[in-house]
């Protein structure tokens, strides 16, 4: 693939905890260490906004932010990696990656313990982004409702294990593939050749791949925004992305929900989320 972008997003409207600003920290934190040359921060807004008469708490805040993602985008010349924030950062990146490559053929790996299904009539927190799938897929709101939807039949979740009833629906009503966290797979290279596997299955051409943190588990990583017990290892996680991009050229990335309490934590597990970004752009070293 082509030199990665780094757009880091300190986006933390997304999240209805108390705590989301601890999003914007931990964005902050990994622009710190990425190649100045390659980085660029998109620009956020620092207020919480308003729904403006929706469902969707800070609404206009993550419209503004939306905007000054798409125009980075537009104006990077790499492989686009979106950094920091919650996960419904990554919308703007599924939007750009359908717009250069089409749904067709586009693989989509959701790396997370939530589906982020949630439909913004029956969020019970209003929150973005746990929507981030149900937007992507070209539902939901209008108003933050993907211009250019992914197909649902490319989409696979990945250490997804934390659902509500209506996400399940909509998981069935819509034969999204779920591979969740087993006994099985206890050793890395069973994920791998699962994800493999599956990309084959797609027939991919292109592949974006998604990580929110909470997908791996608080026993190896503790400054996830929402963490999940029983997930998958680092070691798990870095393998199957590795093969991800190894059979298939990246389309684009995001890691999100990055959320270190402190800066003891932040020092602690900024290591593990170089070594994600290493795996997510290995595939540029073939």
């Amino acid at each position: 693939m082509s030199n990665p972008v780094f757009l880091v997003m300190p986006q933390w409207q997304g999240s209805s905890s108390s705590r989301a600003m601890q999003l914007a920290e931990g964005a902050g934190a990994l622009f710190e260490d990425l190649p100045a040359s390659a980085r660029r921060e998109i620009a956020v807004p620092l207020e919480a906004g308003d729904a403006m008469g929706t469902p969707i708490a800070r609404l206009s805040s993550l419209l503004r932010a939306r905007d000054a993602a798409r125009e980075a985008l537009a104006e990077a010349t790499g492989v686009p990696i979106i950094l920091g924030g919650d996960c419904a950062s990554a919308l703007p990146g599924l939007e750009a990656a359908v717009r250069a490559h089409g749904a067709e053929g586009l693989a989509v790996l959701w790396f997370d313990a939530h589906p982020d299904l949630q439909h913004p009539s029956t969020s019970p927190s209003g929150a973005a982004s746990g929507m981030t799938l149900r937007h992507a897929l070209g539902d939901g709101a209008p108003d933050l409702a993907s211009q250019h939807p992914i197909d649902a039949a490319g989409l696979t979740l990945v250490g997804t294990r934390a659902s509500d009833p209506e996400e399940d629906e909509e998981l069935e009503r819509r034969g999204i593939a779920v591979v969740a966290p087993s006994i099985d797979l206890d050793g890395p290279g069973a994920l791998a050749e699962l994800v493999s596997g599956r990309l084959a299955e797609i027939g991919a051409t292109r592949v974006y791949v998604h990580i929110d943190v909470d997908v791996l588990d608080p026993a190896e990583f503790s400054a996830a925004h929402a963490p999940v017990p029983f997930g998958l290892s680092i070691a798990q996680l870095t393998a199957a992305v590795r093969a991800a991009v190894s059979a298939v050229p990246l389309a684009g990335a995001s890691i999100s929900e990055f959320a270190p309490a402190d800066a003891g934590m932040a020092a602690e597990d900024l290591p593990t989320i170089l070594r994600l970004l290493g795996a997510v752009t290995s595939g540029s070293r073939r």
